[in-house]
């Protein structure tokens, strides 16, 4: 089950895999590339698409941010420096920090049971 996140697209046993686990891993991806330094929305687009492949649409990135921020785990303020239009800037805090390194450490455990997953299922299509 999917626990609801999108609504009842489902029903009995049936397993659910729609915008899973990419919605969650868009918020880590986000976060890692703020990590180290201050970052404009923009960027963050333009990087996710270029370093992690990811064409998250700009409204859901944005609104993934607003959600990051109002738990905690980033700040923003308004840079209107520089003549052009004021544009957002983003950074990681603490907590959000503390997040990062947490879920890390999930999803590198996560990967080792990926992986044995995957071995078996590998040797069910070569038997």
């Amino acid at each position: 089950m999917c626990g609801g996140v999108h609504g009842s697209c489902h029903d009995g046993e049936q397993v659910c895999s729609r915008g899973m686990p990419l919605r969650g891993l868009l918020n880590l991806a986000i976060l890692s590339l703020i990590k180290d330094k201050t970052v404009y929305g923009a960027e963050i687009h333009r990087v996710l698409k270029e370093k992690f492949y990811v064409e998250a649409p700009k409204p859901v990135i944005y609104g993934l941010l607003r959600k990051m921020e109002y738990f905690g785990f980033i700040t923003s303020k308004w840079d209107v420096e520089g003549g052009g239009p004021a544009r957002r800037m983003y950074k990681i805090t603490e907590e959000g920090l503390e997040y990062l390194n947490g879920s890390l450490k999930s999803l590198k455990d996560a990967k080792k049971i990926i992986d044995l997953i995957l071995a078996e299922g590998e040797k069910e299509a070569n038997s």
